[in-house]
C-alpha cells in the first residue's frame, strides 16, 4: 500500500483572518448555510429575496450597511424558469444581469460538478444557491449514509473557502416534530454539521402569510435573534421585526389553547398601557415576540375596548375612559 504524503505545520504559521459577512451574524461567506423548512414556508420565496437584494447591492434586513453588489448563481431544481423563476425575480425587484444559472437541460447538475466552480469564476458571483439540497447530491448517494454525504459536503465547502463565496443550500425537512430543527432536516445529521449556520423558516399559527426565520446553528457568532416577516401575494417580503420567539416557541405554541392567547394579549396590552398610551407598534412586536398572534391581539383590542388614536409620528393606544369621563 502506497504512503500518503506526509508533512507536520505549526498553527504559529497560519495567518488569522476574520470572518467575511454576507449578513451578520446569519449568512457568512466562504461557508456552507442551510435555510430549511417545511414545503410552502416559503424557503424559496426567502432566498429569491435575497438574491434580488444582492444582485442590488442593496441592504439587508436590520443591519446598517449596504450589501457588496454581486452577482448571485440561484440554482432550481423545481420551478419553472420561464413562469416561476423569473417572474418573481422580476417581482422582487432583482436586477436580472446579475442573476445566473446553469443550463440543466444536457446534464444534470450536482455539488461535486465541476461546472459550479466555473460559473462562480464567469460570473464572479459570491452567493451561490442551491435549491433544494435534496436535488443535488447525485444519482445514487444515500441521503442517510455519512459515508456519502462527509465527502460531498466537504468538496462543497472547500470551493466555497477557495471562492470566499456563500453557499446557500435550501432544505426540505422530515416530518418529525422534534423542537430541535437540526434534527428535522432530510438525510444524514452529516449535512447540518458541515454548514456554519442554520436556518429554520416556519409559519406563524394563526397569520397564514407571516413566516419566523430562526437562527438555529451557528459555529461563527453568537445565534441571532429570530426575524418575523410577511410574505406577500406577489412574492415579495415585507421585514417586519426582530424577535425572541424561537422555533420551539412557535411549535409548542401550535397545540396550546387559544383562550391562553387572548388572556395572555390582554395581560400584556393593560400592562403597556397602565400608564397611559403607548404606541400600537410596540404592543403588537411585544405581543408577537411572546408568540401571540396579529389576529389574537386585535381580539384582546376589541374585548378590552381600546382606542386608537392617530399622532404625528404614528398610531397609539389607550383603555378607553368609562362613560361618564372626559375624552
Amino acid at each position: 500500500m502506497d504512503a500518503k504524503p506526509y508533512k507536520i505545520n505549526y498553527y504559529n504559521n497560519v495567518e488569522c483572518k476574520n470572518v467575511d459577512w454576507l449578513w451578520y451574524p446569519y449568512i457568512p461567506y466562504g461557508k456552507i448555510t442551510i435555510i430549511q423548512g417545511d414545503p410552502g414556508d416559503g424557503k424559496s420565496t426567502f432566498a429569491l429575496n435575497l438574491a434580488a437584494i444582492v444582485s442590488n447591492g442593496e441592504t439587508l434586513p436590520f443591519i446598517n450597511k449596504k450589501t457588496a453588489l454581486s452577482a448571485v448563481v440561484y440554482q432550481n431544481n423545481e420551478d419553472g424558469k420561464e413562469n416561476t423563476i423569473c417572474p418573481r425575480l422580476k417581482a422582487c425587484g432583482a436586477n436580472l444581469d446579475n442573476v445566473a444559472y446553469i443550463d440543466e437541460t444536457d446534464a444534470s447538475l450536482s455539488m461535486g460538478d465541476e461546472r459550479l466552480e466555473k460559473v462562480l469564476d464567469e460570473t464572479n458571483a459570491r452567493v451561490l444557491i442551491l435549491d433544494p439540497i435534496q436535488a443535488y447530491f447525485g444519482n445514487g448517494t444515500d441521503m442517510n449514509r455519512a459515508g456519502d454525504i462527509r465527502p460531498i459536503m466537504n468538496r462543497l465547502s472547500q470551493m466555497a473557502a477557495r471562492r470566499n463565496c456563500a453557499v446557500i443550500l435550501i432544505g426540505h425537512m422530515s416530518k418529525g416534530k422534534s423542537a430541535n430543527g437540526l434534527y428535522r432536516g432530510l438525510g444524514s445529521i452529516d449535512i447540518a454539521a458541515a454548514a456554519r449556520s442554520v436556518l429554520m423558516i416556519a409559519k406563524v399559527p394563526e397569520e397564514s402569510n407571516v413566516r419566523i426565520l430562526a437562527h438555529i446553528k451557528s459555529n461563527l457568532a453568537p445565534l441571532g435573534d429570530s426575524i418575523i416577516f410577511r410574505i406577500n401575494m406577489n412574492s415579495t417580503i415585507t421585514w417586519m421585526n426582530r424577535s425572541k420567539l424561537t422555533i420551539k416557541d412557535i411549535m409548542e405554541n401550535d397545540f396550546k389553547d387559544a383562550d391562553d392567547k387572548l388572556d395572555r394579549a390582554k395581560f400584556i396590552i393593560q400592562d403597556l398601557l397602565k400608564n397611559g398610551k403607548c404606541s400600537a407598534k410596540m404592543i403588537l412586536t411585544e405581543c408577537m415576540n411572546n408568540g401571540i398572534s396579529k389576529r389574537t391581539v386585535n381580539t384582546a383590542k376589541e374585548q378590552l375596548a381600546i382606542k386608537s388614536v392617530k399622532e404625528k409620528n404614528g398610531w397609539y393606544w389607550i383603555m378607553a375612559r368609562g362613560e361618564g369621563d372626559n375624552e
